[in-house]
């Protein structure tokens, strides 16, 4: 999908694939960090094509179920490693500035129990972990929920921690909508200098 086929405003998930595709080419590594039910995982093996590899964490299984089924459902299950382990655990799997693209969707699993989120400390870690494992050049997205409480506190923490990325040399944007009832969903993205 270009930037122009985008309806306006756009969702922070639509947004974030429209954003990252020219990031990822044929054959890239990227991950996953959240595969959740599985949508960005299944965007990511469609962009790293046949001679790439996606890599998904979730530490919950129904998520690694449902991801899965979306994944053998497109026929791309072969592109994909999934991980039943927390983000923070990606270095383990993917080494010093190999990877082109990380996708973090925070919160919780849509349809399942919404007590069980991401946590801030968690997140932090995995961001450490990420800016690390990112290439020269590569992209990361995060997609904050402030809308409850465990997700405001996470979101201005990440909100905090990314916009320090700008003194190491990345470049830092932050898209999401104005004027909502209530905290609305964020998207953050950072780009890795070369």
């Amino acid at each position: 999908m270009n930037l122009t086929d985008l309806p306006l405003p756009p969702r922070p998930t639509v947004l974030a694939q429209a954003l990252l595709r020219p990031w990822i080419r044929e054959g890239d590594v990227v991950i996953d960090a959240t595969a959740g039910n599985g949508h960005d995982t299944l965007f990511l093996a469609e962009c790293v094509g046949v001679t790439g590899k996606v890599l998904a964490f979730d530490v919950q299984e129904a998520a690694l179920v449902a991801a899965r089924k979306r994944l053998a459902e497109a026929g791309y299950e072969e592109r994909v490693e999934f991980f039943h382990e927390p983000h923070s655990k990606m270095g383990a799997y993917a080494s010093h500035e190999t990877v082109a693209v990380i996708m973090f969707n925070l919160g919780y699993l849509p349809g399942e129990d919404h007590e069980l989120t991401t946590l801030t400390g968690e997140t932090l870690a995995a961001l450490e972990v990420a800016v690390l494992t990112i290439k020269p050049g590569g992209a990361l997205s995060v997609i904050c929920y402030p809308g409850h409480a465990s997700g405001a506190e996470e979101a201005e923490a990440v909100e905090a921690w990314i916009s320090r990325l700008t003194g190491q040399g990345w470049r830092v944007a932050k898209y999401g909508a104005i004027g909502t009832r209530r905290p609305a969903p964020f998207l953050l993205v950072a780009v890795k200098g070369n």
